[in-house]
């Protein structure tokens, strides 16, 4: 009898991991299809409107040490495109890099002096909040994909385990199969009580 009550509450601790991981899946979807439909959307509006802008959401991961503490290695950004020049000193942002070594990577750093231009145009000087000196080449509007809007620690090494096709066929099997397991389970259970009766 134990046993069976044991072999019972480990099947619906798996079944609770398995719905909870099973729901984590679906809200992750959920809300990657409304970020995409979004991007659509605003990519919509500024083709049509002729207004060829970065997107007015997108998402890093971190690969330096330039922003500790403030972001940390393999922590995950996402960015929000400001329109009208709304950058400010303080501000953290990410922009295509121009230097030499960095030349079209997205470079994430803090705006520490901001010289207007035009009423839609400026240029910044940035820095990383690690680094001793500020960046060596201006940042000009047109160059910014964004604000940095909120940090999501560690998510970095998430992305790189589900890089691997196996990896992430495992995250997506395993909960799934525990599912498969446990509803098989009480099925035929069901159907061994109803054959006693």
């Amino acid at each position: 009898m134990n046993n069976k009550s044991d072999s019972k509450s480990i099947f619906d601790i798996f079944h609770v991991i398995g719905k909870s991981f099973g729901i984590m899946v679906i809200v992750f979807f959920v809300i990657f299809t409304l970020c995409v439909a979004g991007y659509f959307l605003d990519l919509f509006i500024n083709v049509k409107t002729g207004n060829y802008d970065h997107p007015l959401f997108s998402g890093y991961v971190i690969v330096s040490q330039s922003m500790v503490p403030t972001i940390n290695v393999n922590d995950a950004i996402v960015v929000k495109r400001v329109n009208n020049d709304k950058y400010a000193i303080g501000d953290v942002i990410t922009f295509q890099s121009e230097e030499n070594n960095y030349e079209g990577y997205p470079i994430t750093h803090r705006i520490i002096q901001k010289e207007e231009m035009s009423e839609k145009e400026s240029s910044y000087t940035t820095k990383g909040d690690n680094n001793s000196i500020a960046d060596p080449d201006r940042v000009y509007t047109e160059d910014i994909y964004g604000r940095v809007m909120f940090v999501i620690p560690k998510l970095g090494y998430f992305k790189a385990f589900l890089a691997k096709p196996s990896n992430f066929f495992l995250c997506v099997l395993i909960p799934a199969l525990i599912v498969f397991i446990y509803d098989f389970s009480r099925i035929f259970n069901a159907m061994n009580k109803r054959e006693y009766n």
